[in-house]
């Protein structure tokens, strides 16, 4: 049997992306209705734009949604509740205040662990077994305010940031509808997370992605696979150039020694052996020139080139003129 909806609710969702399109395409056949679509002002693709066009709902798309106009031309749409689905800008209080119900927010995280941004990142970083999809409740801080809904999702050894991206993607419609349903039902679950210790990411920049062979084999195997598809890929140089690495592996079981980090030390049919700064990671897809992926071919004793920014900082040491004492 449903859950009793006591008064379909009247929603506007914030959002861009895959999961915040695919949540209207739900929304669309469920008793609530969607009376806007705020998107963000430099969108990720056309989707949810493109949906609200065809189901003729109501778009908005402001370069700052907490000033007055915007305020102004949410309140006309009459929301109960404002939905916010991979939206990028903070919902002040007067915003929120427009909407009878407040505003609710679906974060990628295990709330209240994996607050911020990149959080689907950051989990596989950290090697988590599990990555949590949480709807809660939005106040004054980020990532802060009452959990309605959790869905916790496994992650395996091997997942990469595309396989643990389309989980999410899949998971999030249906918790947002569960999550309405009890909002429109009355008196919703609320558990209250500020009080609660928790952690807090910021978004990756420019250099997060290069590699440091120094570094152990489950923490390079962990970052690769965090980063490769739809994300930048993982950076080493060669001779120079810069070398794009899609896909690794690694076996914990594997030998554990210490030899010279960014070294080639072996290689099969899958790929080439890198020794790390424990033991060995296989690097099994690069990018070419042209951007084609293929196996690496390098022979053994080639070396990698070590974290380029490490390395500037080295050099720039280095420079620095010495001060005699």
């Amino acid at each position: 049997m449903g859950r009793l909806v006591l008064s379909p609710l009247r929603v506007l969702l914030l959002g861009d992306g895959a999961w915040a399109t695919g949540t209207l395409t739900m929304l669309d056949r469920s008793p609530h209705t969607v009376v806007g679509v705020l998107l963000r002002a430099a969108p990720s693709d056309e989707g949810l734009g493109a949906l609200a066009d065809r189901l003729r709902i109501p778009l908005l798309q402001p370069a700052n949604i907490n000033a007055p106009d915007t305020v102004l031309a949410i309140r006309e749409l009459r929301p109960d509740l404002l939905l916010s689905i991979a939206y990028n800008q903070i919902l002040r209080a007067p915003v929120r205040a427009v909407a009878p119900l407040g505003a609710l927010n679906i974060h990628a995280g295990k709330l209240p662990w994996y607050r911020g941004r990149n959080v689907i990142n950051w989990a596989l970083i950290n090697g988590e077994p599990e990555i949590g999809v949480t709807a809660h409740f939005m106040d004054d801080g980020i990532d802060t305010g009452d959990i309605l809904l959790q869905r916790i999702l496994s992650v395996d050894w091997s997942d990469t940031y595309g396989d643990v991206l389309q989980r999410v993607v899949a998971a999030v419609p249906g918790l947002v509808l569960e999550s309405l349903d009890l909002i429109a039902a009355g008196n919703p679950p609320r558990r209250a997370q500020r009080h609660l210790a928790g952690s807090y990411f910021g978004g990756r920049g420019d250099g997060d992605e290069w590699l440091d062979w120094s570094e152990s084999s489950v923490t390079l195997h962990n970052k690769i696979r965090a980063i490769t598809h739809p994300g930048p890929g993982a950076r080493t140089e060669l001779d120079g150039q810069r070398i794009t690495i899609w896909r690794a592996f690694f076996d914990p079981a594997w030998p554990h020694y210490i030899a010279t980090p960014g070294q080639v030390v072996g290689h099969d049919a899958a790929g080439v052996l890198v020794k790390t700064g424990d033991a060995t990671i296989r690097v099994e897809r690069i990018a070419r020139n042209d951007g084609a992926e293929i196996v690496p071919q390098w022979p053994i004793g080639t070396r990698l080139e070590p974290n380029r920014l490490m390395a500037a900082l080295a050099r720039d040491r280095a420079a620095a003129p010495r001060v005699s004492a």
